[in-house]
């Protein structure tokens, strides 16, 4: 264990998802102990097996008393380093909330024709070769685009980073930010019902006998498209004056209609701008009440898009590091294997010169030993004469011993 305190970054980094919310509030030693030793997330294991629990749990409650966890302007400015937004990354987001803009604007466009042609869908036998079959047209929404964009991010990592080592093109993004569509679902929703709500209440103060003779004798019998059309009608005049035309207000709560009934993925940007909308039309028809609760749902919608901002603001910072040490890393093993290929290659060098140098001692004795005499006969070498005397010597004792009657 070491003996000095963690870095406040990487405490900051690995508990960030812990003490958020409410959970920014506390301030017990105790309660933030007990909360770090229930946290199963890997960086906050690196940290607590280098320091212990005690070290750790300082660094955050030094952290939670000075706010940085609630409060993402303090944090920003706490480590600006891990919320600092390239041009490039920041020239990605905007590229990419365009795409899913227009990828919403179109498929809200389709609905009208849809639904005016009354399709009856019958279930039909699914062909053998259904594997290779397209997928029917009328379902394909955002949710497709934003699968296939997850699934092209781990795709595009490698090859930027060892095409130009550029670091910012090398991290992708994570933008646009998208709520779970649960909660949009849940969000839209209600505030169609209570926009809906509004209307009828409305209508049974200024008109009616149009709800009688059309037996609307609830919220629930009437859409909200066929309120835009009613309304827009009858003229309906605000009591003061509105911040959009009134025709792009009715425009924009068709959108959330279809949004909500035909479950379209919207960015979380464009579902606080329906919910902006509905918020502006309500204070319209005067209805305070409902105009309060939308606001509500504005605010934590609001606040929870900020924090889905945080995290993934601190998870390219994350990568942009970690590709940041890959690359110094990579560029050492670059250097390490150049050494490695030139140091065989002075090794193969010198090897070679060694083997010349000998080859070429032994080529100078031969030639220097050989030089023919004034008769034209050659001279044997020192090695050579003394192989040839014990040649000799070996001859005559063998001359000697052999006896021809044995």
């Amino acid at each position: 264990m070491r003996q000095e305190n963690p870095d406040e970054r990487l405490v900051y980094l690995a508990c960030q998802h812990i003490f958020r919310g409410n959970a920014s509030n506390i301030r017990k030693m105790k309660v933030i102990k007990g909360l770090i030793k229930e946290d199963k997330k890997p960086s906050l294991a690196d940290i607590l097996r280098q320091y212990n629990i005690t070290q750790t749990s300082y660094v955050a409650q030094k952290l939670l008393e000075e706010e940085i966890f609630g409060n993402n302007s303090k944090a920003k400015t706490r480590f600006p380093d891990l919320f600092h937004v390239s041009p490039t990354q920041s020239a990605k987001r905007q590229i990419s909330e365009a795409e899913a803009a227009q990828g919403e604007a179109s498929a809200v466009k389709k609905i009208p024709e849809r639904e005016s042609k009354h399709i009856v869908i019958v279930p039909q036998p699914k062909p053998k070769d259904e594997a290779n079959k397209e997928p029917d047209s009328r379902y394909i929404s955002a949710d497709i685009n934003v699968q296939r964009k997850f699934d092209n991010l781990f795709t595009s990592i490698e090859s930027p980073l060892e095409r130009n080592r550029d670091i910012d093109k090398a991290v992708p993004s994570l933008y646009p930010v998208y709520v779970q569509y649960r909660c949009q679902h849940l969000i839209t929703t209600t505030i169609q019902e209570l926009v809906e709500e509004s209307c009828f209440e409305f209508a049974q103060q200024h008109f009616p006998h149009l709800l009688e003779l059309n037996n609307w004798d609830c919220p629930e019998l009437v859409e909200l498209t066929e309120w835009t059309k009613l309304l827009a009608q009858h003229s309906l005049h605000p009591a003061g004056a509105t911040k959009k035309p009134m025709d792009e207000i009715f425009a924009l709560l068709r959108d959330l209609r279809h949004s909500a009934v035909h479950r379209l993925r919207k960015t979380a940007t464009g579902i606080e701008r329906l919910a902006e909308n509905a918020q502006l039309f309500l204070e319209t028809l005067e209805d305070v009440f409902r105009s309060e609760k939308v606001s509500v749902l504005r605010r934590e919608l609001k606040s929870a898009v900020e924090e889905l901002r945080r995290n993934k603001d601190l998870l390219e910072g994350k990568l942009r590091t970690q590709l940041e040490e890959i690359h110094v890393k990579r560029a050492e093993l670059d250097a390490c294997e150049k050494d490695a290929i030139e140091s065989m290659g002075h090794e193969d060098l010198k090897y070679q010169n060694d083997i010349g140098k000998g080859l070429e001692s032994v080529v100078l004795k031969v030639k220097s030993n050989e030089k023919q005499d004034w008769k034209g006969k050659g001279k044997l070498s020192f090695m050579d004469q003394d192989l040839y005397g014990s040649e000799k010597e070996f001859l005559a004792a063998n001359l000697t011993t052999y006896n021809p009657e044995i």
